[in-house]
């Protein structure tokens, strides 16, 4: 848990540090959750810059969160709540070997 808060410190400092250099003595114009610099936030399907595993996606109602299976879960693909009741017991638990 202190590693998990620690790194939220970091993260957030960063993103601040790199809003306030993007628009300087302004204000942003447009607010996204998207932005370039993230590695895996809105880029599902695609390769983690890390390990190159896909991006994986959990969706809940109009909400996404986006993770790397392999760097963020030892390898364990969380459930989506539509798609594992669907799938039940071939819902994959884990990711393939060649991803």
């Amino acid at each position: 848990m202190g590693r998990l808060h620690l790194a939220t410190i970091a993260v957030l400092a960063e993103w601040t540090e790199r809003t306030r250099a993007e628009v300087r003595d302004g204000f942003p114009e447009t607010v996204t959750a998207f932005r370039e610099g993230m590695a895996v936030h809105g880029r599902y399907g695609q390769p983690c810059p890390d390990c190159g595993a896909p991006v994986q996606r959990i969706r809940y109602a109009d909400n996404e969160t986006n993770y790397c299976a392999r760097c963020q879960n030892e390898g364990r693909v969380l459930a989506d709540r539509a798609l594992s009741r669907l799938l039940r017991e071939d819902f994959p638990r884990t990711l393939p070997d060649d991803a």
